[in-house]
């Protein structure tokens, strides 16, 4: 079978959209933007005029560092309700917005440690006994920009089920973050809250007995629980540990005092041998 004329070789196609060789023979095995036709003979691949639009768009896209995974969920969208793939689209904006505030709020911490100035908070470490604790406990892999959505869900799930079963929470509800939680790693993170009385599991949520002992604490409130100042206070607690002679007991844990406010309260609880 020979070439269609009216199809566009992948050299024209690249030239027209802008994207590269490379970037193309990508995407055909991303199944994002598969050729027209593949030569048998040569593997040569030719792409349709129609097949325009679609790469601009992620051409486009990928200039706005959309991760791919994003982008096919919008060339998904478009297929069936271009509403959607605008919602998708506003919804990444957000998140860079996000994520620019938080690296000019890094950079001027880290700025801060380059000349060695007082960072303005400062935390106390308080040596606490954690009791045993029954808790319910629901485990998560996130990236950031879902995390605070994750947290609030989780709780009122949570609170859900209690009600079921006539039941309370014992404490306030409290995060164990296994593995770093940012836009490249997920975590996982461990959602718990403490409860008395018989209480059963349902679905993905575990009932289980967490282990106490001693622990080096760190309260913050207000502005002291916005990310990155908080980072101050897990070094902190970490700082105290090891300078002490002790051994970290498990991932710390971050305590939720408070919900979402103007005066946030949140503890940084990390139990060491």
């Amino acid at each position: 079978m020979t070439q269609p004329e009216e199809l566009l070789s992948i050299g024209a196609f690249a030239s027209l959209t802008r994207l590269s060789l490379k970037a193309l023979r990508l995407y055909d095995q991303l199944n994002l933007l598969q050729p027209r036709w593949v030569d048998p003979q040569t593997g040569y691949r030719y792409y349709g005029e129609d097949q325009l639009k679609s790469a601009r768009m992620i051409r486009n896209m990928r200039e706005m560092d959309m991760p791919l995974a994003t982008i096919r969920q919008v060339l998904a969208a478009l297929a069936d309700s271009p509403t959607q793939a605008e919602a998708l689209a506003s919804e990444y904006a957000e998140l860079r917005e996000q994520q620019a505030e938080q690296i000019r709020a890094q950079v001027t911490q880290f700025i801060q440690q380059i000349r060695q100035e007082q960072i303005p908070m400062s935390f106390e470490v308080n040596i606490k006994s954690i009791p045993t604790q029954q808790v319910l406990s629901m485990t998560h892999h996130i990236k950031a920009s879902k995390l605070d959505e994750t947290i609030l869900e989780t709780i009122e799930i949570f609170h859900g089920l209690l009600a079921e079963q006539r039941l309370e929470a014992a404490s306030a509800p409290f995060g164990i973050f296994h593995g770093a939680i940012n836009e490249q790693e997920d975590g996982p993170l461990e959602i718990c809250m403490p409860v008395n009385g018989t209480v059963k599991g349902n679905g993905k949520i575990q009932v289980k007995q967490l282990q106490g002992g001693q622990a080096a604490c760190v309260m913050t409130v207000g502005p002291e629980t916005d990310f990155p100042v908080i980072l101050g206070a897990y070094d902190t607690a970490a700082d105290w540990i090891q300078k002490n002679g002790h051994e970290m007991a498990e991932p710390p844990r971050e305590v939720w005092h408070s919900g979402p406010g103007d005066n946030p309260k949140m503890e940084i609880v990390w139990l060491f041998n």
